[in-house]
Protein backbone atom coordinates (compact mmCIF):
# COMPACT_ATOMS: atom_id res chain seq x y z
CA UNK A 1 0.00 0.00 0.00
CA UNK A 2 1.45 2.93 -1.25
CA UNK A 3 1.50 6.04 1.52
CA UNK A 4 0.88 9.53 0.07
CA UNK A 5 1.47 12.67 2.33
CA UNK A 6 -0.60 15.51 1.64
CA UNK A 7 1.49 19.19 1.99
CA UNK A 8 -0.21 22.20 2.70
CA UNK A 9 0.44 25.32 0.58
CA UNK A 10 0.45 28.32 3.42
CA UNK A 11 -1.79 30.77 3.05
CA UNK A 12 -0.95 33.15 5.70
CA UNK A 13 0.85 34.44 8.74
CA UNK A 14 -1.23 32.30 10.97
CA UNK A 15 -0.63 28.90 9.09
CA UNK A 16 3.34 30.44 8.81
CA UNK A 17 3.55 30.14 12.31
CA UNK A 18 2.06 27.30 13.07
CA UNK A 19 4.23 25.24 10.75
CA UNK A 20 7.41 27.37 12.30
CA UNK A 21 6.16 26.01 16.15
CA UNK A 22 5.85 22.35 14.91
CA UNK A 23 8.99 22.80 13.16
CA UNK A 24 10.82 23.91 16.17
CA UNK A 25 9.32 21.85 18.52
CA UNK A 26 10.48 18.78 16.28
CA UNK A 27 13.88 20.33 16.68
CA UNK A 28 13.82 20.87 20.38
CA UNK A 29 12.57 16.74 20.63
CA UNK A 30 15.45 15.86 18.43
CA UNK A 31 18.09 17.95 20.75
CA UNK A 32 16.55 16.01 23.54
CA UNK A 33 17.15 12.55 21.87
CA UNK A 34 13.44 11.83 21.42
CA UNK A 35 13.18 10.77 17.69
CA UNK A 36 10.19 9.73 17.57
CA UNK A 37 8.68 12.90 19.44
CA UNK A 38 10.92 14.88 16.70
CA UNK A 39 9.69 12.76 13.55
CA UNK A 40 5.95 13.35 14.76
CA UNK A 41 6.54 17.03 14.56
CA UNK A 42 8.67 16.82 11.52
CA UNK A 43 5.65 15.09 10.19
CA UNK A 44 3.75 17.75 11.25
CA UNK A 45 5.66 20.71 9.87
CA UNK A 46 6.17 19.56 6.67
CA UNK A 47 2.64 19.09 6.02
CA UNK A 48 1.29 22.59 7.24
CA UNK A 49 4.01 23.18 4.65
CA UNK A 50 7.15 24.27 6.36
CA UNK A 51 9.56 23.76 3.59
CA UNK A 52 12.53 23.23 5.83
CA UNK A 53 11.22 20.06 6.95
CA UNK A 54 11.31 18.26 3.95
CA UNK A 55 15.06 17.52 3.78
CA UNK A 56 15.11 16.66 7.30
CA UNK A 57 11.94 14.41 6.64
CA UNK A 58 13.51 12.89 4.36
CA UNK A 59 16.91 12.01 6.25
CA UNK A 60 14.73 10.81 9.26
CA UNK A 61 12.91 8.39 6.62
CA UNK A 62 16.41 7.35 4.84
CA UNK A 63 18.04 6.94 8.59
CA UNK A 64 15.50 5.37 10.28
CA UNK A 65 15.54 8.21 13.21
CA UNK A 66 12.15 7.84 15.09
CA UNK A 67 10.53 5.60 12.22
CA UNK A 68 11.05 2.77 10.29
CA UNK A 69 13.54 3.47 7.83
CA UNK A 70 11.65 4.15 4.54
CA UNK A 71 13.41 4.76 1.43
CA UNK A 72 10.31 5.63 -1.04
CA UNK A 73 9.10 7.85 1.31
CA UNK A 74 12.79 9.37 2.04
CA UNK A 75 12.91 10.01 -1.60
CA UNK A 76 9.19 11.56 -1.75
CA UNK A 77 10.34 14.21 1.02
CA UNK A 78 14.06 14.70 -0.44
CA UNK A 79 12.36 15.36 -3.94
CA UNK A 80 9.85 17.72 -2.18
CA UNK A 81 12.95 19.70 -0.72
CA UNK A 82 14.83 19.74 -3.79
CA UNK A 83 11.59 21.35 -5.76
CA UNK A 84 11.41 24.22 -3.02
CA UNK A 85 14.85 24.67 -3.42
CA UNK A 86 16.74 22.94 -1.04
CA UNK A 87 19.67 22.01 -3.81
CA UNK A 88 21.92 20.21 -0.98
CA UNK A 89 19.11 16.95 -1.58
CA UNK A 90 20.61 15.55 -4.77
CA UNK A 91 22.99 13.67 -3.41
CA UNK A 92 21.03 12.13 -0.71
CA UNK A 93 18.45 11.37 -3.86
CA UNK A 94 21.61 10.29 -5.54
CA UNK A 95 21.89 7.43 -2.66
CA UNK A 96 18.55 6.50 -2.89
CA UNK A 97 18.46 5.47 -6.42
CA UNK A 98 21.50 4.02 -6.55
CA UNK A 99 20.96 1.79 -4.02
CA UNK A 100 17.55 0.69 -5.90
CA UNK A 101 20.21 -0.03 -8.55
CA UNK A 102 18.91 2.94 -10.77
CA UNK A 103 22.42 3.90 -11.70
CA UNK A 104 21.87 6.23 -14.56
CA UNK A 105 19.39 8.13 -12.79
CA UNK A 106 21.98 8.04 -9.46
CA UNK A 107 24.75 9.48 -11.66
CA UNK A 108 22.38 12.06 -12.96
CA UNK A 109 21.44 13.38 -9.48
CA UNK A 110 24.74 12.62 -8.04
CA UNK A 111 26.08 15.35 -11.26
CA UNK A 112 23.14 17.79 -9.73
CA UNK A 113 24.78 17.67 -6.75
CA UNK A 114 28.54 18.23 -7.66
CA UNK A 115 26.87 21.56 -9.92
CA UNK A 116 25.74 22.52 -6.09
CA UNK A 117 29.14 21.89 -4.68
CA UNK A 118 28.74 18.81 -3.30
CA UNK A 119 32.10 17.58 -3.97
CA UNK A 120 31.62 14.07 -2.15
CA UNK A 121 29.30 13.45 -5.03
CA UNK A 122 32.40 12.75 -7.37
CA UNK A 123 33.00 10.31 -5.18
CA UNK A 124 29.48 8.31 -5.43
CA UNK A 125 29.64 8.80 -9.44
CA UNK A 126 33.31 7.32 -9.59
CA UNK A 127 32.01 4.39 -7.67
CA UNK A 128 29.55 3.58 -9.76
CA UNK A 129 31.37 3.58 -12.91
CA UNK A 130 34.18 1.17 -10.56
CA UNK A 131 31.25 -1.19 -10.42
CA UNK A 132 30.08 -0.83 -13.86
CA UNK A 133 33.99 -1.30 -14.91
CA UNK A 134 34.67 2.18 -16.74
CA UNK A 135 38.07 3.11 -15.04
CA UNK A 136 39.09 5.42 -16.68
CA UNK A 137 35.57 6.98 -15.52
CA UNK A 138 36.02 6.59 -12.05
CA UNK A 139 39.63 7.37 -12.23
CA UNK A 140 38.43 10.88 -13.73
CA UNK A 141 35.55 11.74 -10.59
CA UNK A 142 38.19 10.40 -8.32
CA UNK A 143 40.46 12.62 -8.98
CA UNK A 144 37.62 15.39 -9.35
CA UNK A 145 36.85 14.36 -5.78
CA UNK A 146 40.75 14.69 -4.14
CA UNK A 147 40.95 18.01 -5.88
CA UNK A 148 37.43 19.79 -4.93
CA UNK A 149 37.45 22.17 -2.50
CA UNK A 150 34.28 20.89 -1.53
CA UNK A 151 34.79 17.85 -1.07
CA UNK A 152 35.56 16.33 2.67
CA UNK A 153 39.03 15.13 3.90
CA UNK A 154 37.42 11.84 4.58
CA UNK A 155 35.92 11.50 1.13
CA UNK A 156 39.21 12.78 -0.62
CA UNK A 157 41.47 10.23 1.45
CA UNK A 158 38.99 7.16 0.24
CA UNK A 159 39.09 8.46 -3.43
CA UNK A 160 42.94 8.64 -2.68
CA UNK A 161 43.07 4.93 -1.69
CA UNK A 162 40.53 3.62 -4.64
CA UNK A 163 43.57 5.64 -6.73
CA UNK A 164 46.38 3.65 -5.63
CA UNK A 165 44.28 0.34 -6.11
CA UNK A 166 43.66 1.37 -9.54
CA UNK A 167 47.43 1.83 -9.86
CA UNK A 168 48.39 -0.93 -8.08
CA UNK A 169 46.28 -3.39 -10.21
CA UNK A 170 46.84 -1.60 -13.29
CA UNK A 171 50.90 -2.07 -12.38
CA UNK A 172 50.07 -5.38 -12.15
CA UNK A 173 48.37 -6.09 -15.09
CA UNK A 174 50.88 -4.40 -16.84
CA UNK A 175 53.47 -6.83 -15.40
CA UNK A 176 51.10 -9.93 -16.64
CA UNK A 177 51.40 -8.28 -19.80
CA UNK A 178 54.88 -8.05 -19.89
CA UNK A 179 55.76 -11.31 -18.46
CA UNK A 180 53.49 -13.23 -20.81
CA UNK A 181 55.33 -11.05 -23.99
CA UNK A 182 58.54 -12.41 -22.61
CA UNK A 183 57.60 -16.07 -22.52
CA UNK A 184 56.32 -16.16 -25.85
CA UNK A 185 59.35 -14.74 -27.09
CA UNK A 186 61.05 -17.26 -25.55
CA UNK A 187 58.76 -19.92 -26.92
CA UNK A 188 59.36 -18.67 -30.20
CA UNK A 189 63.00 -18.66 -29.84
CA UNK A 190 63.27 -22.54 -28.91
CA UNK A 191 64.07 -21.38 -25.39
Amino acid sequence: MKRTFRVKKIRNLAEANRAAFLYERGHQAWSKGDLRLAFRYFLAAARAGKVAAFDTLGNFYHLGRGVKPNPGAALYWYRQAYSNGTRSVANNIGCILRDRKKLGQAIKWFQRAVRQNDGDANLNIAKIYLRKGDLARARSYLDKTRRSPWATEQSKEEAGLLLKKLTTKDAARSGLRQAQKSGSARIAAGG
